[in-house]
């Protein structure tokens, strides 16, 4: 398990690296990349997928840590596809409005439900 300010990242038994934040926090272009690095060791160098386990936190990003994964090649090459898991219905509907205007290079789409996470993960996205 490998830890970022208050988040644990660590490599679930389905092959999935988990991101969840224990606080409220805004993540910067270099956090971003010190996060995806920390993945990337969890992954053992490997290409994976990334579930965020946001439940009641905010997650938030500055505009150029919102565009990194579009433009840093280390991330196309390896995030496969990512699913954001929070427990309210409308933060759900503002990440999937906002993959569709602002399409990242990977599947990404949100969930309130870490099982259907998973499965999607897991079946649509192999």
């Amino acid at each position: 398990m490998q830890h970022f300010r208050s988040a644990s990242i660590q490599l679930s038994k389905d092959g999935i690296v988990v991101f969840q934040p224990q606080e409220d926090d805004v993540y910067t272009e270099q956090d971003l990349i010190a996060i995806l690095d920390l993945m990337e060791m969890e992954a053992g160098g490997q290409p994976f997928k990334i579930m965020m386990l946001l439940n009641e936190i905010e997650f938030l990003m500055t505009k150029e840590a919102r565009n990194l994964f579009n433009k840093y090649e280390k991330a196309i090459l390896l995030i496969e596809a990512e699913a954001v898991v929070t427990n309210s219905t409308s933060t759900k509907i503002l990440y999937n409005l906002l993959t569709l205007v602002h399409a990242p290079k990977f599947p990404l789409k949100a969930f309130t439900d870490e099982t259907k996470a998973i499965e999607w993960l897991i079946t649509e996205c192999p």
